[in-house]
């Protein structure tokens, strides 16, 4: 500093007093555009998770709604990580997107290892925890609630991270509005002191399935059912939810 310059000020590039701070990219000057956040835009809604007798079983229905329109109705929001390990996303699809690109590089860097070893559904929750609150701590979140399924070494595992990297276990899950309408199903049945079978845990997702057809607007009856056993992944579908409207008539009073 040259004698008699005057020192920077101690809140250098900081918010004026009484002014809203726009933070702005660094190294760009002063005439950079202000950091962009990404919103969500086209979303998926529930994702339920049941653990089973002998494997996890995952299930999502297949539509991307653009506000309250179902723009898309084909699109997959289940995802084989490999032959352990299954995940499903509600929330923005193109950030699910970007989370899926980066688990196949994962997957493709460690098969060309070569020694024997894969990710297992502990380490891959563990890791997607890391990177969603790695960028919710940046302001700039994934706008996703992920559930992973596995099973790794003779145990079953079901995982739930968000979008500002909460993470924990559970014998059931529900992400969207299923953690309101279904998890209480689903936890009511494994309240019976009896963990069920795979056929009971598959039928039990698509009475919740239904009941979400019918109560969540973003819901769509068209959906996908993820299975983890021992023997590896089984994806099915998409299939279609029987729905019976005949009651519609009788509702009224919220108009």
């Amino acid at each position: 500093m040259e004698a008699g310059a005057a020192p920077p000020p101690f809140w250098a590039g900081g918010p004026a007093p009484g002014q809203i701070y726009i933070p702005r990219a660094p190294d760009t000057g002063p005439a950079a555009l202000p950091f962009s956040r990404t919103l969500p835009m086209v979303t998926g809604t529930s994702v339920l998770g049941l653990k089973f007798s002998g494997g996890v079983i995952l299930a999502a229905d297949t539509v991307g709604s653009y506000g309250s329109l179902a723009r898309f109705r084909g699109i997959s929001r289940l995802l084989k990580v490999n032959d352990s390990t299954v995940l499903g996303a509600s929330g923005d699809l193109a950030d699910f997107q970007h989370l899926r690109q980066l688990l196949e590089q994962m997957v493709i860097d460690e098969e060309l290892l070569g020694d024997g070893h894969s990710y297992s559904p502990r380490a891959l929750h563990s890791w997607l925890t890391r990177v969603l609150y790695n960028r919710r701590s940046k302001i700039n979140p994934l706008w996703n609630t992920v559930l992973i399924a596995g099973v790794y070494g003779g145990e079953s595992f079901l995982g739930y991270v968000d979008m500002l990297g909460v993470a924990f276990e559970a014998p059931s899950l529900a992400t969207g509005f299923g953690a309101y309408l279904a998890q209480p199903l689903l936890r009511a049945a494994l309240e019976r002191d009896r963990i069920p079978t795979r056929e009971e845990a598959r039928e039990l997702l698509e009475r919740c399935l239904r009941v979400l057809y019918y109560r969540d607007a973003r819901s769509f009856n068209r959906y996908e059912v993820a299975v983890v056993t021992e023997k590896g992944v089984e994806l099915e579908g998409p299939l279609t939810l029987e729905a019976n409207w005949d009651i519609a008539h009788l509702v009224s009073g919220f108009e």
